[in-house]
Formats: C-alpha cells, structure tokens, sequence
C-alpha cells in the first residue's frame, strides 16, 4: 500500500549511540518544515478514514516517554496526531529489551501518558508484548501476544486497538494471517515493498536526514525516493544487534 507514512523512534536529548534516536530541535524542524510546506501530520487510522494530497501519517515505534515529553507539545501546536505503537509488557517500563551504547535505558509511556494522548486524537495501537520477532515464534504464542496486548490496550483507552505493528517489521504470511485472525484491521510492517497488504513505512534517522530528505520520503512519486529507500534499507540492518541481544538474553 502506498501511503506516505514516517516513522520515528526516541525523540530526546540523552545522547547515544543509534541513528533511530531524534533530538527534539531536529524533530521540531522536520515538522514546521512540513508544515510550511502545507502538509498535515495525521494518525493512520485518521488518513486511511480520509486524506488528502498534502496528508501523511506520523508514527512511533516503541512508545518511548520521551514522545510524549518532545514530540507530543510540538504537534500539538502544529495541529498534527501520531500513531504510537506500544510493547504492552514494557508500558511504565525501561527499555531493558533494546541494545542502548552510550546511555542508561530509558523508560516508556505510562497508561496515563498513553491515555492523554489517546483523548487528545492520537492513536494507540499494538507493536506485540515483549518486541521480539515474531516470524521464529510458535504459532500460539505469536497468537496469544497479538491477543493479549490488543485487550490490553483497549482495557487502557476505552476504545477498539485496529492497529498492529510488526516489531522490527518483520513478518511474513503465516504472522500477517494471525493478526487477521486477532481482529486487526490495520498491518504496519518497516521498509521495503509491501506484502500480504502490510503497509510500509520510511524511517527518519538522526544522522543522515533533514527537514529535505523527510519530505522526499512522503512524496511518494518523488523522483529521488530510491535514494531514501536505500538509506532506510541500509540503516534498517542495524536492527540486527537487538535481535542478537534479544536471543543472548532470552
């Protein structure tokens, strides 16, 4: 599905090592940038119901707190929303499940924070329970932590969660069929074509990107949006060490 949709991670001062990690003044150049332009940052849920030429969709993978201290005032003044795809096993939480160089762990939304956001337009969807890789699991437990996190968060908000984000993005037919069956109606996946309907996103990196390259990257028939596409797949392996991290650990 072609739709121009960002996705971010951290937004915060703390340095460290990763090219995920945003600080604040960056994002907050990307999104007057945009603005300017006459673009308008909306949720999925809000672009797939309805969109127009200068819409795209913001997203935050992870639910990190600092989102809500950063980004959240500055879309805010803005008038856009953002998805916000939670872990539910980590919500309250420090990120003990990444690979953090060069700083402490860092913590994750609360249900309070999350559920401000939700009455102020956000949307509040699923990224799973422990953001593992859900494409080696076993079949029921892929299944009971789509389950799981969905009732979870809906307990939360008071509201239906129609929204799952694969963690790391990965997924393949078997793990898109279970979250059909879970009662998604939304698949969000990372980089790269998409499959089985799962809609793809472009990542936004500290290091390499600027308020020009973002807007490349929702200009869906930008004749230089290969060169995102390569950056994004390039940067993307990266997410290998968490993985490694992840299994070590397990």
């Amino acid at each position: 599905m072609n739709i121009p949709v960002l996705t971010y991670h951290k937004v915060s001062g703390q340095w460290e090592i990763s090219f995920t990690m945003m600080y604040p003044g960056q994002f907050e150049k990307q999104m007057q940038y945009l603005a300017g332009k006459g673009y308008r940052g909306k949720t999925l849920k809000e672009y797939l119901r309805e969109n127009g030429n200068r819409d795209f969709v913001i997203t935050f993978d992870d639910a990190y707190e600092s989102v809500y201290q950063h980004a959240y005032p500055v879309m805010k003044e803005l008038g856009f929303r953002g998805s916000v795809f939670v872990p539910t096993k980590y919500i309250g939480k420090m990120n003990t499940w990444d690979l953090t160089l060069g700083s402490d762990p860092v913590r994750h939304m609360d249900g309070e924070q999350l559920k401000e956001l939700h009455r102020n337009g956000w949307e509040i969807a699923s990224h799973g329970e422990r953001h593992r890789v859900m494409t080696g699991m076993p079949h029921a437990a892929v299944k009971k932590e789509m389950s799981y996190s969905k009732t979870l968060l809906e307990s939360l908000i008071s509201d239906p969660i129609e929204t799952f984000c694969f963690p790391f993005g990965a997924y393949n037919k078997r793990i898109v069929s279970a979250a059909r069956d879970a009662g998604y109606k939304n698949l969000v996946g990372f980089t790269g074509p998409s499959r089985y309907g799962v809609i793809s996103r472009s990542v936004v990196y500290r290091v390499v990107d600027n308020p020009r390259s973002v807007l490349r990257k929702i200009r869906t028939k930008d004749p230089c949006r290969f060169i995102e596409n390569a950056k994004e797949g390039i940067f993307h392996s990266f997410s290998l060490l968490t993985r490694i991290k992840q299994k070590i650990s397990s």
